[in-house]
């Protein structure tokens, strides 16, 4: 048996990842969703402490063991969400991704989405957002200061066909119903 793949969404805050990997779970039976302040959050350092890194890290190996590495959820696919950057820490936890996969031999499925800038902002300060109870990204200023000097790390072409979905003016199920497609045309997910 092929144990089932992890699909890594990588965007800016406030894109709507966690939205589109809640309506890709409904599409797929057997599917966990992993959002990146389920590995954020508990992390209660300050982010310019020096540790911090290092505890995140830890977060991400949790989860991989857990839901990637353990035996009895080798049949369900595991949605991570996240934001990395081309910086080389960013490079570095996406390919961390990458490798859980590979150890575990389960298929690696990078998905990255992205909007208008507007319709990020709008996204990311929403009262929903706001009162989520997570530490979310909701400053339009911070979120404008990563688009203008970030760009989204995507891995080489070479290494996979990239799954770039604009989310701009697509429902989050229709955005879903995409990367359903792209696994089947990649005969990962029937």
């Amino acid at each position: 048996m092929v144990a089932a793949p992890i699909i890594w969404i990588n965007a800016f805050p406030g894109t709507g990842k966690l939205t589109v990997a809640r309506a890709l779970r409904a599409l797929i039976p057997k599917s966990v969703v992993i959002g990146n302040h389920q590995l954020i959050d508990p992390v209660t350092l300050s982010r310019d402490h020096p540790c911090y890194q290092t505890e995140r890290k830890k977060e991400r190996e949790k989860a991989f063991s857990k839901y990637v590495f353990n035996p009895s959820w080798a049949e369900y696919t595991i949605v991570f969400t996240d934001f990395q950057s081309t910086s080389p820490l960013g490079e570095s936890v996406a390919r961390e991704y990458q490798a859980a996969a590979e150890v575990s031999k389960r298929p690696f499925i990078p998905v990255y989405l992205t909007c208008e800038c507007e319709v990020n902002i709008t996204r990311a300060t929403s009262q929903e957002r706001l009162q989520g109870g997570t530490t979310k990204l909701t400053d339009a200023k911070i979120i404008r200061d990563f688009r203008s000097r970030c760009q989204v790390f995507q891995f080489e072409a070479e290494e996979f066909q990239p799954c770039l979905i604009d989310t701009t003016s697509l429902a989050p199920t229709d955005a879903a119903s995409r990367i359903m497609d792209y696994c089947r045309s990649l005969r990962i997910l029937k």
